[in-house]
């Protein structure tokens, strides 16, 4: 077991009470559970990603049969059970006509639940109270660990994955008439399919939002500060909102994926440092010569500090992107069968083969 900051996003040890920045009240950082320890009925396999409001884990969880079933797993830190709880209630909400292919798919948070009559579990680990919602197993990496690994991945991609990012958020603002507001590279997992398209699903709304009421703390609090949309920063009483904000959000994870790097620099700079240039600063021109300028003029519509000069909305926003790059082709479903079936199938049909030899052998000529 370890300790968490949201102020520093230092993890520290967990015999200390308070973290080496001493921005963070005493005995107010979050557990991140190590390899083998238990929440609840629930296994930890390993940490996927340590996010402002939760950590998401692969862990594992015996089913009715006494076997493991693999799942994945999202724990909120001491400050965020509040907004655990009303993603998990959205997420159970947008789940009932339709679930939407790149959004999560809720589980119970207990073995003996319903999922939509509890989208959310508790339970206490050595003495805290901890909120948790339990998330049908997915593979794929978080896009930050692939941009890590290679920042700049090849435009097709990139605008495929942004594409689909704009389809959810368009249905989440059609359907819960929500805004996001934190979209960033740090809550997406992509899963590259058989034929090497991007499917990404997107693992936090955890700062989702009515237009009209707008938690302006939280955002600036536990949003990443190199991607809150400037509005956000320069309140205006009375302000309403709307999807623009979250087009601007779109726009600066595709800029990070064409750019190679991010719109604004965050990495070992203050929040507060970030933020400033985030309100006073453009981000630099986005120069690919092997894209044509339409596209360059498309992303950076997208991130103007004016809202009014952006794109109407994200359907909008993904048209423009459809019209340079086309659709993102469909997911072949062909039924696949176990390696063992197959092993099995093969094997049988050698010893057929070879035992249809033995009898011929043994055989006189009539």
């Amino acid at each position: 077991m370890k300790r968490y900051c949201t102020d520093c996003e230092m993890i520290t040890p967990s015999f200390t009470s308070w973290c080496s920045c001493r921005e963070s009240e005493p005995g107010n950082l979050s557990v991140i559970f190590d390899y083998g320890e238990s929440l609840g009925d629930i296994e930890i396999v390993r940490l996927l990603r340590v996010l402002r409001t939760a950590a998401i884990y692969e862990a594992r969880r015996k089913n009715a049969k006494n076997q493991y079933d693999m799942i994945l797993l999202k724990v909120a830190h001491n400050e965020c059970n509040e907004h655990l709880k009303r993603e998990a209630v959205l997420l159970s909400k947008l789940a009932e006509d339709r679930l939407h292919p790149m959004l999560p798919v809720l589980l119970p948070p207990y073995r003996h639940a319903e999922a939509a009559q509890r989208p959310y579990g508790k339970t206490t680990f050595q003495g805290e109270t901890k909120y948790y919602i339990v998330y049908q197993y997915a593979q794929g990496d978080f896009l930050r660990d692939i941009l890590i690994k290679n920042p700049q991945p090849w435009y097709q991609h990139a605008a495929w994955i942004t594409i689909n990012l704009a389809d959810v958020v368009a249905f989440i603002h059609a359907k819960a008439r929500k805004l996001i507001l934190n979209l960033s590279p740090d809550s997406v997992l992509v899963r590259f399919d058989r034929d090497d398209i991007p499917r990404p699903l997107l693992m936090d709304i955890s700062l989702n939002s009515d237009p009209e009421a707008v938690d302006f703390a939280s955002i600036e609090k536990f949003a990443p500060p190199a991607y809150i949309a400037p509005e956000l920063l320069r309140v205006a009483p009375g302000a309403t909102f709307d999807g623009r904000t979250d087009v601007y959000g779109l726009g600066l994870i595709l800029y990070e994926m064409l750019a190679g790097k991010p719109a604004y620099t965050f990495q070992l700079r203050r929040d507060e440092d970030v933020r400033n240039t985030v309100r006073t600063e453009a981000p630099p021109p986005l120069n690919r010569s092997d894209l044509a300028g339409e596209v360059s003029m498309i992303v950076m519509q997208a991130i103007d500090k004016s809202v009014a000069r952006r794109q109407e909305d994200v359907r909008k926003f993904a048209k423009a992107l459809r019209e340079k790059f086309g659709d993102v082709p469909a997911e072949r479903k062909g039924r696949r069968f176990p390696r063992w079936i197959a092993a099995a199938v093969v094997g049988g049909v050698l010893a057929l083969v070879v035992w249809t030899v033995i009898i011929a052998a043994l055989t006189p000529p009539a």
